[in-house]
């Protein structure tokens, strides 16, 4: 191209040279010599410098010729300075880099299509961000659905091509292959056009369709994940027709998913798909209650357990899906709750709705959680990259006072304040750019240190998130945008400089600057002290019994000889063989278990007790085991414990309260009085005190504590060991003990109650480790800009600091004097700082604390708090403490900046800053 150019402009050359000799030639003929010819012909035609300048200043190449020249003097320029060009580049790329990876963990959450046919058009009729509800009645937007609302759904839809299903949670299955040993799989229970719906095909072998459902348990088929089959069966297409056993039952691999396809649940891997009619198969409810059964119960609690996920037909709006399944719904209420029943509690029923809302980005339990977690982390690496670029705006100012005199003559010959502006703007996106490109290398080590962290939360989420289009696309946009921040000012400031100016330049934007990066250095520092404090809160939260030396282990017994798990009040072999371990001291069981995920709500009436409304009558209930409450460490502080009298057949109905149970329903002493609860009367004969098994965070609700049913309600049992030391040393013991009963058991956690606490506490420990990560930067980003500031503030007064030293100005006035402008600097920065940590804590107040709790008066959605994971515990977002301690740190980083310029002012020698220019 530039061959090209330089063709042109000879052209150019030589047509001008020719005119000048035509002109010349026919002045010759009019008798003039040949040197004066040529002069007067130049002399008429005017300047061809100025001619040929025209000429250049046309073309549209000329713009592409100076911005070279611009990239290549600034690229020159960089060089002369390595020194402060990295320190500008390294700023930036942590800024740039920690955005990156956010938004990369963002996007594959929250914005990243699902990969499937068209997913403009899919919608969904449930909502996963709710809390899960598996049973009772609900009033209000409906979370799950039931089978058989489903199907009505699913067969009299017109206006989607499509309707789905698919099992509320990630289930875990014990599996066999043949040939190898047996593993834990995770999947999930789908209806059988789960994959036409979602318009995915297979990467080997086909799918199982509507036409496979013939009937319960008639479709043993099993669709694998890409990803297991790599891990597992080394991508081999033989595959197709492998048997997989399930407890008791063989079913056959028919297919594999397509690469990159999880399923409609984003942060979830599953392993595997079942066709739903398996569901008696691999899910078995021992009390023989169905989950494709209308209600549950006499009392209409439908078993919800279900999402449904629908395909627009194409022209098809979402308004007009909501209003056909808002109609389509109302009748299967109507028709499920009869007249017949009690007024209220059809009323309450019928108000049950069903919103319908696209999910192309797929869908997940507490995703608005999740995105205010990560808007908050987004704001404070913004707030870092703020005060990168406050810092090498301060870079770029002082190199442009330097080049004061630089920008003055060109200015004096006639350049253009364009073109200064342009070539100034064009070294700073050279900047932002090195800086980009470095970035990139930071937000892929940073990512992956965030997925790992991710992982190891208490939820597990499996996030496929990595340095995509859309991420790469941002990432050069968050350069473009900080190449144009920071170098805006300083460009803007030179053009104005004039040449009988260029000596007297202030430095009253840098201190600006300073002042800003101060600022918003204090809200990430409190904000990381805030969150450090609520990591602190939550560690130090007492459980109400001690977490030491307590094990816990969950046993499945679908598949057993004899059932053990689901009877061990029957079979006592399984608790005594636990006993008889060297090393542990008491053994118990639970059906809830601690810290485990499952929970539950019953209705409870007691006599003389008047509710205020539905809610009162709800309560915590857990069916436990002789010697719980001392095998825990929950003390008792009335009556006594259950014992193993308590559990033989006929034994009177009995069970424990907590203290919330008794001044909620009592306010007396409860001992010897009655309980009701689904059809059974218990007494109470002992009071237990407050304890947390399910959460860190939540108030203790009211609960009962009674013997377990003589059927066991479902096939999984937690024990409850204590033990005399480390729990994990007893780990093999344990299973040893277990499968001498039974081999048929499964065994399907182990984990001490101390790993189940942190468990609970990974999120918020990654959100402060994250907000400290960033304060720590933030810090270093201002303290390098405080000393930036002073170290040109010196530079540009050695020679008044030599008068004041010539005049008498000892060391120390000197110092204090650099130390007196340091601390304006810091007291107007954390006055501003202040004042935005107050804006920003009342603007997300609502995000700092959460929601309360939700779902119907006496279901598991009341004792399921939607919390945030960014929420504060224990703590007000203006804490003065906190406070206190931020502009503590704030302080102490500014003078530890300020001591070296200070020190090199006190060091000046008068005479020579005298002589100084």
């Amino acid at each position: 191209m530039f061959r090209w150019r330089r063709r042109k402009q000879s052209d150019f050359s030589a047509e001008l040279e020719a005119h000048l000799q035509l002109e010349a030639d026919r002045l010759k003929e009019q008798g003039l010599g040949d040197e004066e010819a040529l002069l007067t012909a130049r002399r008429a035609f005017g300047n061809p410098t100025g001619a040929q300048e025209r000429f250049y200043e046309s073309q549209r190449w000329r713009l592409l010729t100076e911005c070279r020249q611009d990239v290549r003097f600034g690229l020159r320029l960089f060089a002369k300075n390595p020194g402060s060009t990295a320190v500008a580049v390294l700023a930036l790329a942590l800024g740039i880099g920690m955005n990156t990876a956010i938004f990369s963990v963002m996007n594959a959450a929250l914005l990243k299509f699902l990969p499937v046919h068209n997913p403009n058009e899919l919608v969904m009729l449930t909502d996963p961000n709710a809390s899960e509800v598996l049973g009772g009645t609900l009033a209000g937007k409906r979370t799950l659905a039931t089978y058989t609302e489903f199907v009505e759904l699913r067969d009299h839809t017109k206006s989607m091509s499509g309707l789905c299903a698919s099992q509320m949670m990630l289930w875990s299955w014990p599996v066999s292959i043949p040939g190898h040993e047996q593993e834990t799989v995770h999947g999930r229970l789908v209806s059988e056009n789960y994959f036409s719906v979602f318009g995915v095909q297979p990467a080997a072998g086909r799918f199982f369709t509507q036409q496979d459902a013939t009937g319960i348990g008639k479709d043993p088929y099993v669709v694998i994940s890409y990803d297991y089959w790599r891990r597992r069966f080394g991508g081999n297409p033989a595959v197709v027709g492998t048997p997989m056993r399930f407890y008791r039952s063989t079913f056959t691999i028919i297919g594999v998913a397509a690469k990159g396809f999880r399923g409609e649940t984003v942060t979830q891997d599953p392993d595997l798909w079942l066709p739903m009619f398996l569901e008696p198969i691999v899910i078995p409810i021992s009390n023989g209650s169905s989950a494709f059964s209308v209600f549950m119960d006499k009392d209409h609690d439908k078993f919800m357990w279900l999402h449904v996920f629908g395909r627009r037909k194409a022209g098809v709006t979402v308004q007009q899906v909501q209003a056909e399944v808002s109609v389509l719904f109302r009748r299967i209420l109507e028709a499920d709750y009869p007249p017949s029943m009690e007024a209220k509690a059809r009323k309450n029923a019928l108000n049950q709705q069903i919103a319908v809302t696209p999910v192309r980005a797929g869908a997940f339990h507490g995703r608005n959680e999740f995105s205010e977690q990560w808007t908050v982390l987004s704001v404070l690496a913004a707030l870092v990259l703020l005060i990168a670029c406050a810092n090498v705006a301060n870079l770029l100012l002082a190199r442009a006072t330097v080049r004061s005199r630089e920008v003055a003559i060109r200015l004096s010959i006639g350049a253009a304040r364009g073109r200064l502006i342009r070539q100034f703007l064009t070294e700073s996106l050279l900047l932002a750019a090195l800086g980009g490109i470095a970035g990139l290398c930071v937000a892929e080590g940073a990512l992956r240190l965030l997925l790992l962290a991710l992982s190891r939360s208490s939820d597990s989420m499996k996030i496929d998130a990595h340095l995509d289009p859309r991420v790469l696309g941002f990432t050069a946009c968050a350069t473009l945008l900080t190449g144009i921040l920071f170098g805006l000012a300083p460009a803007l400031r030179s053009a104005r400089v004039s040449v009988n100016q260029s000596l007297r330049q202030r430095v009253s934007l840098p201190k600006t600057l300073v002042a800003a990066q101060v600022a918003l250095s204090f809200v990430l520092v409190m904000g990381a002290g805030l969150f450090l404090r609520t990591l602190w809160n939550l560690q130090s939260v007492s459980l109400g019994y001690p977490p030491e030396n307590l094990l816990l282990v969950t046993v499945n017994s679908y598949g057993a000889r004899n059932q053990t798990a689901g009877s061990a009040r029957r079979n006592p072999k399984l608790t005594d063989s636990l006993r008889r371990i060297p090393g542990v001291r008491a053994v118990t069981y639970s059906g809830r278990g601690l810290f485990t995920g499952f929970d539950g709500a019953v209705p409870v009436w007691i006599k003389g007790f008047k509710p205020h409304g539905d809610a009162d009558i709800a309560a915590n209930d857990d069916s436990v085991g002789p010697a719980y409450f001392s095998t825990i460490g929950i003390p008792m502080l009335l009556g006594r414990d259950i014992d193993a009298q308590d559990t033989i057949a006929n034994a009177p109905p009995v069970c424990v309260i907590n203290e919330a149970f008794a001044k909620h329903f009592f306010g007396k002493n409860p001992v010897g009085m009655q309980i009701s609860s689904i059809g059974k009367t218990m007494q109470v004969i002992g009071v237990a005190k407050d304890s947390r098994v399910r959460s860190l965070r939540d108030t203790v609700d009211p609960k009962l504590y009674k013997v377990e049913d003589e059927t066991g309600s479902w096939d999984r049992l937690s024990f409850e060991i204590r033990t005399a030391g480390d729990p994990k040393h007893l780990l093999d013991a344990v299973r040893k003990a277990i499968l001498t009963v039974d081999a048929d058991l499964t065994i399907e956690s182990t984990h001490s109650v101390n790993e189940l606490v942190d468990e609970q506490n990974a999120q918020p420990r990654l959100i402060a480790q994250l907000c400290t990560l960033f304060g720590l930067i933030a810090l270093v980003l201002a303290a390098t800009g405080i000393y930036g500031v002073l170290s040109y503030s010196v530079a540009r007064r050695t020679n008044e600091i030599g008068i004041r030293m010539a005049l008498g100005a000892g060391k120390n006035a000197v110092t204090g004097m650099i130390l007196q402008e340091t601390g304006l600097i810091m007291m107007t920065g954390m006055v501003a700082g202040v004042a935005a940590a107050a804006v920003l804590a009342k603007v997300t107040a609502a995000h700092l604390y959460g929601n309360g709790p939700a779902g119907s008066p006496w279901s598991i959605a009341r004792y399921e708090a939607v919390e945030s994971a960014t929420q504060l515990y224990g703590l007000r977002a203006m804490d003065p403490f906190t406070i206190a301690v931020a502009i503590g740190i704030l302080w102490m980083a500014g003078l530890v900046a300020a001591y070296l310029p200070a020190a090199r002012a006190a060091r000046v020698d008068p005479m020579n800053a005298l002589r100084h220019d």
